[in-house]
């Protein structure tokens, strides 16, 4: 199957080019019109698969609580908004529900349906400090990072724990967890945290690669201690994910971290969570012992004001990062699709290139999802 489009995104310039798709491969990228073509999107842009790394759930349930039946929903849902490649992200919660809900999870990665691919399971939670900068997640359920607790839960979910965030100062400069974590390939995140920058340091001396939607949930930045913030802005080899939604970060401030970290460290995710989809309401989530608010806005808080989550859309957030947060193109797209795939380590999706896996989705100027392709397979939106 051949498709072109006068805006395919290839070697990070929009371009006219086809692209030939063999089973769920890319087999070549050509020149426009070379080839008589299959499809013809004509000046619609056509972009690597999107991926949202920090996606917890929507329409009333999150991970927390994921059956099988619940994430297959969600991964017919995600293509629409162009999203090919998603984690699982869980948060604080009851240990005996998060371990049924990793079990789910982990058969779900292992036999899964047509539809957006869930690569790993993030842990976005329990591993928080019980302070100011735990948002919305509740202290009950804090769990202290252990290397015997990273087990269970790994174990639970086949093996397929892949990104674990953790606040290190709960480790109180025994830092061997990250090692751990680092020797089994999982990468780690430091969020939820009021770490000062030197434990970051330490964080990322031992491996620490990543932080948790930077400003939100950490020791902000002041001028005589760089905090949490100035760590991920300062270490160039640390990746930082956004809620570019310019509610969670002002839209200068995004621009101004997407400065800072460059075309390949920034990382676009959501942090969607199960107020995604719903109408605005007062909804009581008794899993979590806590009452959500969304407004006429889209937008979820506490009863106490604080940010709950998001319900943010991956194309929406890209949309708003280039337009409105002025960020540049090339460092938008690629904090959108190959950047978190890097960071994962996982190489063989996130471009247009030869060899790669054809997760591809064609979008309009204002990012409305027009066709997803997942693994060279159009999928019917």
């Amino acid at each position: 199957m051949i498709i072109q489009s006068t805006k395919v995104y290839y070697q990070e310039k929009l371009q006219p080019l086809q692209i030939e798709i063999k089973d769920d491969i890319i087999k070549g990228v050509y020149p426009y019109d070379l080839f008589k073509v299959d499809k013809d999107y004509e000046d619609l842009m056509i972009l690597p698969g999107l991926v949202d790394i920090h996606n917890h759930g929507y329409n009333g349930c999150e991970n927390n609580q994921a059956t099988r039946e619940w994430l297959t929903s969600w991964v017919k849902y995600l293509p629409s908004e162009g999203v090919t490649s998603t984690l699982a992200a869980i948060s604080a919660f009851p240990k005996e529900g998060l371990l049924k809900a990793l079990k789910n999870i982990g058969e779900f990665i292992d036999n899964p349906v047509f539809g957006t691919n869930i690569l790993g399971v993030s842990e976005e939670g329990p591993f928080i400090c019980d302070d100011v900068y735990r948002g919305a997640q509740n202290p009950d359920f804090m769990i202290i990072p252990t290397i015997e607790v990273i087990d269970e839960f790994n174990e639970a979910c086949n093996g397929n724990l892949i990104h674990v965030m953790l606040a290190p100062e709960m480790l109180k400069g025994d830092y061997s967890v990250i090692d751990y974590c680092v020797s089994k390939g999982m990468k780690v995140s430091i969020g939820h945290t009021g770490a000062d920058f030197k434990t970051c340091q330490e964080a990322i001396n031992h491996g620490a690669i990543s932080f948790t939607h930077t400003f939100n949930g950490m020791k902000g930045l002041h001028h005589r201690e760089p905090g949490t913030v100035g760590a991920a802005l300062y270490f160039d080899n640390c990746y930082a994910e956004l809620i570019g939604d310019g509610i969670h970060v002002n839209k200068y401030v995004a621009n101004i971290l997407a400065k800072v970290k460059g075309k390949d460290k920034l990382i676009l995710v959501t942090d969607a969570v199960n107020i995604k989809g719903l109408k605005p309401g007062v909804y009581h989530f008794a899993d979590k012992n806590r009452t959500t608010i969304v407004g006429e806005d889209g937008v979820g808080r506490l009863e106490n004001g604080k940010l709950a989550g998001s319900c943010n859309k991956q194309n929406k957030i890209l949309n708003y990062a280039i337009k409105e947060a002025k960020i540049d193109f090339v460092t938008a797209v690629n904090g959108a699709t190959i950047n978190p795939l890097t960071m994962l380590g996982i190489n063989d999706r996130g471009l247009i290139k030869e060899g790669y896996k054809a997760d591809i989705a064609v979008f309009d100027q204002d990012f409305e999802t027009k066709a997803v392709y997942i693994g060279g397979k159009l999928f019917k939106l």
